[in-house]
């Protein structure tokens, strides 16, 4: 979940907030920690989300109505028995008291639930199906549900794509009689990562003005003004990787850039920034700021 990708994004994020509100020395130490602390938060709220939603629909199950592919679902009541306390949050959301966001969605369950009940056998593989169905394409395309996270947390939908495909694969490879199957993450198990972003985000920010004057003259048929603040940052924090790490490839950072900001910016953006950062590159090396050993030296 926190991987080097998610990590390249959170230090975006975090130069881009340092131009508009600076971070304090202080804080600057252990930021990459909080941030990181917030994604794990995000993970385990929808933990407790896919909970409530087994729970809700106990509760309004009658003679009538039945909701099989969710009540009597084993992989769904899995997460009942999932100890998503044992990871100390700093942000909790009580969805007993938000039952608005499983109401919004209701409808479009019992729907695909009785799909699977005209179309479907009754066994596990049937089950677990419905829901990776009932994930993928309905709680993670609620509209109502990601405005709710936007307000709880900014950073949060950024993080919301990462923790779903987390989520997703490890629902993949529960076994319904192992309760430890379902991986619970924690920081500790990401210390590489957020070493690796503590640093990225120290030497963008105390080298900056340095790092984004490799960019001026470099864009000849766009004017500074033009450029999207994101896309300034993004260029900024590649070139502080391409300096600052001579373990990591080039063609590694330049790639990973290129998608990020397909994420995070314009669909002109991608074309835009790779053409930036070839040119950069070359001169970079032919300046000698560029220099990569070890693994860095795999093209």
């Amino acid at each position: 979940m926190l991987n080097r990708r998610h990590i390249r994004s959170i230090v975006i994020q975090s130069v881009y907030s340092n131009s508009h509100i600076p971070i304090k020395k202080a804080d600057l130490k252990k930021y990459l920690n909080k941030t990181s602390s917030s994604t794990l938060d995000l993970f385990y709220c929808m933990v407790d989300y896919l909970k409530e939603i087994n729970l809700f629909f106990n509760n309004i199950k009658s003679q009538k109505f039945s909701f099989p592919y969710v009540t009597d679902n084993k992989y769904f009541f899995f997460f009942t028995k999932v100890n998503s306390t044992k990871y100390k949050r700093n942000q909790i959301i009580d969805w007993d008291l938000n039952h608005n966001y499983i109401i919004e969605i209701k409808d479009q369950i019992v729907e695909l639930n009785n799909l699977f009940l005209d179309t479907r056998k009754n066994d596990d593989k049937s089950k677990l199906e419905f829901l990776l169905k009932c994930y993928s394409e309905i709680i993670s395309e609620s509209s109502l549900l990601y405005d709710f996270l936007e307000d709880q947390n900014i950073n949060w939908i950024n993080d919301f794509p990462y923790v779903n495909s987390y989520l997703f694969k490890n629902i993949e490879k529960i076994d319904v009689q192992n309760p430890d199957s379902f991986d619970l993450p924690t920081l500790s198990d990401y210390v590489d990562e957020i070493s690796f972003g503590q640093e990225l985000l120290n030497k963008t920010l105390e080298n900056y003005d340095d790092l984004k004057s490799n960019i001026e003259g470099r864009t000849p048929n766009w004017d500074s003004d033009r450029i999207a603040q994101i896309d300034y940052i993004i260029l900024v924090t590649a070139i502080a990787e391409l300096i600052y790490f001579p373990s990591i490839p080039t063609k590694v950072t330049i790639n990973e850039y290129i998608e990020i900001v397909k994420e995070f910016s314009t669909p002109v953006s991608g074309k835009f920034v790779n053409g930036v950062i070839d040119n950069i590159v070359k001169d970079l090396i032919n300046q000698g700021l560029i220099v990569k050993t070890g693994r860095g030296l795999v093209t």
